[in-house]
């Protein structure tokens, strides 16, 4: 299964001054929801695309918000070696 990193948003959430419980009601999800896709559920396309223009994040930026993969620790040392 795919991971995505989810660190850039985490910081942008915290430089437009919202917190995980604001910006899920912002968006009109329950604050458990939002930290279970931040998890690893799926977003669905209406949450990224309310997420954006929450936080001011451009449509060419989108990719590098949601659709970054989390470089998995063993995988990685195995490129390395």
């Amino acid at each position: 299964m795919i991971k995505f990193d989810y660190e850039r948003l985490y910081g942008r959430i915290k430089s437009k001054g919202y917190n995980q419980s604001s910006l899920a009601r912002e968006i009109g999800i329950s604050p458990s929801s939002l930290t279970n896709k931040l998890k690893g559920v799926p977003f669905r396309q209406d949450e990224i695309l309310n997420i954006c223009k929450s936080l001011d994040i451009k449509d060419n930026e989108v990719s590098a918000y949601f659709f970054t993969v989390k470089v998995q620790k063993a995988e990685h040392n195995k490129q390395s070696a």
